[in-house]
């Protein structure tokens, strides 16, 4: 009996915890996809600016005052190098596969930071970088 009691435990655990999480958390991400978040993560961590802006789509949005522009992105950032280390940071948590095709990192990110990630005509490459609403 004990053993039934411990085995209906885990499974409505499993079940509230399970049902936290969007259905698409769970689904793989697309190779492309890995690849540029890998390489997103390797130049942030190693802050090499040329090659971060080599992987963000040219209407990078990376404030919410209007700002959509990759080369704005790579000056504010080389101004402060704390941007880099939490896009790196957030390229190294678990991602999701979202619903519309993107990918975001980490997943469940809510208002921290976060990157998103779409596939475009020249490949995947990295369209976000915000933290907040």
């Amino acid at each position: 009996m004990r053993v039934f009691l411990v085995a209906v435990a885990m499974v409505v655990v499993g079940a509230l915890v399970g049902a936290s999480l969007p259905v698409w958390a769970a689904k793989p991400l697309p190779p492309g996809a890995t690849a540029v978040i890998h390489a997103v993560h390797t130049a942030a961590g190693q802050q090499r600016h040329a090659a971060l802006q080599r992987l963000m789509a040219p209407e990078f949005v990376w404030s919410f005052g209007g700002n959509a522009d990759a080369q704005q992105a790579i000056a504010a950032w080389k101004a402060d190098p704390k941007a880099l280390k939490a896009l790196h940071r957030a390229t190294g948590a678990p991602c999701a596969a979202s619903p519309d095709g993107s990918v975001e990192c980490p997943r469940q990110a809510g208002r921290a930071a976060r990157a998103r990630f779409e596939p475009t005509a020249q490949g995947w490459r990295m369209v976000s970088f915000v933290a907040g609403d």
